[in-house]
């Protein structure tokens, strides 16, 4: 569901994070989100490199996971660039307080609140008035005033062959040389896909929701509510949490458990070299 949406079925932030977890090294922060960010072949070979020359190791783990779940270079454009899974856990917010309560209550408060949020969003999108939804306007904004420090240099008028190289940077960065072709005719804004466009941010909020009926007249159902028994807690003492488990927190069957302190394989935070002694008070 996540895929056909365009979310992410995995966040690049966990993996980030997880990755930090293993092998504590701020380049390899970077250069993880380096990876997982960039559509151009020739920066993910270049980051792929740099991350092989800190730590092997760290590839490997980042190598075994499906890259067209978190590599926006691997997605085929299924995610329009995002990286995270903000989109779908934004809903917790507005839903937040629900979980645990009768399904009756559960049931009234998730409509009700979903409702809210429709009405609230649908609001700003019928204000708005520019050729792309707000935020996106403001970033084409930002983007067209930077691209008037990059250099235009015409190789073929009647192909419309074209060559572009951005502004250098103080950091050395920039440089970057990119050759397009533009057919005749084409205007600014009919390269942008629909998806962006106001037109389609309006069109989400056409529909609306029905007050539910008085309970008398609901449908009997033919299915029934099925619980899923992995989820139950059985075990003794306070829960440490509530937040479900999906598969990015799933341990690999492969991955050697390893130490919270020095996170090396083979033993665990009580037997560990680097633990500090406890005293008993006296």
């Amino acid at each position: 569901m996540e895929r056909a949406i365009g979310i992410p079925s995995i966040c690049l932030r966990h993996i980030r994070s997880n990755l930090m977890k293993k092998y504590k090294n701020v380049r390899l922060k970077s250069f993880c989100w380096d990876i997982g960010s960039t559509t151009q072949k020739r920066k993910f070979v270049k980051y792929k490199k740099q991350i092989k020359a800190i730590n092997l190791e760290a590839w490997q783990y980042l190598d075994q996971i499906d890259k067209s779940q978190w590599c926006l270079f691997y997605d085929e454009n299924r995610r329009w660039g995002s990286l995270t899974t903000n989109i779908s856990e934004s809903m917790n917010n507005a839903l937040r307080g629900a979980r645990q309560l009768p399904i009756r209550e559960c049931i009234d408060l998730t409509f009700n609140r979903t409702v809210q949020l429709f009405r609230k969003h649908s609001d700003v999108a019928m204000n708005c008035n520019t050729h792309l939804p707000s935020r996106m306007w403001r970033l084409f904004r930002k983007r067209d005033t930077s691209a008037q420090s990059h250099t235009l240099t015409e190789f073929n008028y009647n192909e419309g062959v074209y060559r572009i190289v951005t502004k250098l940077r103080v950091n050395e960065n920039g440089g970057n040389t990119h050759t397009f072709v533009v057919l005749e005719g084409i205007t600014l804004f009919s390269i942008i896909n629909h998806v962006y466009t106001t037109v389609t941010y309006k069109q989400q909020y056409n529909d609306g929701f029905s007050p539910l009926p008085h309970v008398d007249y609901w449908l009997e159902a033919n299915w029934s509510i099925q619980a899923d028994n992995s989820k139950c807690v059985v075990g003794r003492g306070r829960r440490r949490a509530n937040r479900f488990r999906n598969k990015m927190d799933v341990r690999q069957p492969a991955e050697p458990r390893k130490c919270g302190l020095c996170h090396q394989p083979g033993h665990n935070r009580r037997n560990c070299s680097n633990s500090q002694p406890r005293f008993n008070a006296m």
